[in-house]
């Protein structure tokens, strides 16, 4: 016969079996809930990315748009200044002036840097919050300083395969001094095309990379810091909200282009030389436009130091500056305007 310390421990390992599969069921149930979870986040970030993402294209392009036409006579002496690099003559505001008369700062090339500025800033504040979304998991206000660098750099991928057949053609309006091609855009893009195929429509493309990606990863990674920084002291001694973020977006942009201006200075010189010498070659986006880029840049190096890497960097971080104050702004203002909520700033 069983005595009494066997019978407790026969009913002990009774309970054990019945309560492991409930346990096991609490478990899964859990376990369930859980991805559920995971899953309705995911769904959250797949539909910002395909719905709610593409709503945001009609406050962006009003903000773009306003901007460009804003900055463009600060973008003018910015690019004259930086084609100048490694030269002796250099640019002078005052002697372009005498030249062209107020004309020459918003006439030359205006067309296709408002289209490749507007399609520039849609497609880099278009696709940063979609890649915070994807890559990261997460919506762009909740990344960390390293992950928007990352997204905001990644953003500007599509944009330059867009824009760099107008910038090509901006800059070569802006350095037609002698209007050859009658400040016809459309024109000088079929001659490069004629002349020197695809890579004359890329020339450049190396350096245009660079900037873009520096400016626009530094810019968002910082946009924030920079608000909460600088807004609240302000706000607190009577400056406007919209003045205070102006100052914020202005830091961002400002500070963002000392990592960007090398490549922009070189992209120039090289783009003044392809369009100077017609036997040079265009390489476009290729190894060997890396290597031009290169070779371009150590020529600067040798003949004004390091600082000819930064030619033009006054009238140029204005010009970003600018651009960031008025997108940190316009953004959110358009944004409010038309009822839609956009993510990225």
């Amino acid at each position: 016969m069983l005595n009494l310390k066997d019978m407790m421990e026969a009913r002990l390992e009774a309970g054990k079996g019945q309560r492991q599969p409930q346990q096991q069921l609490q478990q899964a149930q859990v376990q369930a809930q859980m991805q559920a979870q995971c899953g309705e986040k995911l769904a959250g970030v797949r539909a910002y990315s395909a719905q709610s993402a593409a709503s945001t294209l009609a406050p962006l392009t009003a903000a773009a748009v306003s901007t460009a036409v804003i900055m463009y006579p600060v973008d003018v002496m910015r690019a004259l200044t930086m084609a100048s690099a490694g030269t002796k003559e250099g640019f002078s505001v005052t002697a372009h002036y005498q030249k062209h008369g107020v004309k020459g700062f918003v006439s030359k090339g205006v067309l296709p840097e408002i289209a490749k500025s507007t399609v520039m800033r849609v497609s880099k504040f278009f696709f940063f919050p979609v890649i915070c979304n994807n890559l990261h998991g997460k919506p762009a206000k909740d990344c960390s300083v390293g992950q928007k660098a990352i997204a905001g750099a990644l953003a500007t991928v599509p944009e330059i395969i867009m824009i760099s057949p107008l910038e090509v053609a901006k800059i070569g309006m802006q350095l037609d001094h002698e209007n050859k091609f009658k400040n016809n855009s459309r024109v000088f893009i079929q001659e490069m095309y004629k002349t020197r195929g695809v890579g004359g429509l890329y020339v450049g493309w190396a350096g245009m990379q660079w900037r873009q990606c520096f400016w626009t990863g530094t810019f968002f990674a910082t946009l924030q810091w920079w608000k909460n920084t600088v807004e609240p002291p302000m706000v607190n001694v009577g400056v406007p909200n919209a003045v205070a973020t102006l100052v914020a977006g202005f830091l961002a942009g400002f500070f963002a282009t000392f990592p960007n201006a090398p490549g922009d200075v070189v992209r120039s010189v090289v783009q003044k030389r392809v369009f100077a010498d017609p036997t040079r070659p265009a390489y476009g986006i290729s190894p060997a436009g890396v290597a031009e880029h290169i070779t371009v840049a150590k020529e600067i190096v040798a003949s004004s130091g390091i600082r000819g890497l930064y030619s033009g960097l006054g009238f140029k971080a204005m010009h970003l500056g600018g651009s960031g104050a008025l997108m940190a702004v316009l953004v959110p203002f358009f944004s409010n305007v038309m009822g839609i909520n956009y993510g990225g700033v």
